[in-house]
């Protein structure tokens, strides 16, 4: 959980994974710390106004 939060924050924030080693803009495989687990995370773009950019791009 400690490692999911930061990327799903990024993707909340209009980020692009593939900037932190994902395969594609909205996914991300992370690896469980004892490598038993690996998941696969997706996001699903809504379309909705980004307000993180709209707050700081006056």
């Amino acid at each position: 959980m400690l490692i999911m939060f930061p990327i799903m924050e990024a993707v909340r924030s209009g980020g692009d994974l593939r900037n932190i080693g994902g395969e594609r803009k909205y996914t991300k495989t992370i690896v469980c710390p004892d490598g038993c687990v690996i998941f696969k995370m997706t996001a699903k773009p809504l379309g909705n106004e980004n307000f993180f950019k709209k707050l700081f791009n006056k």
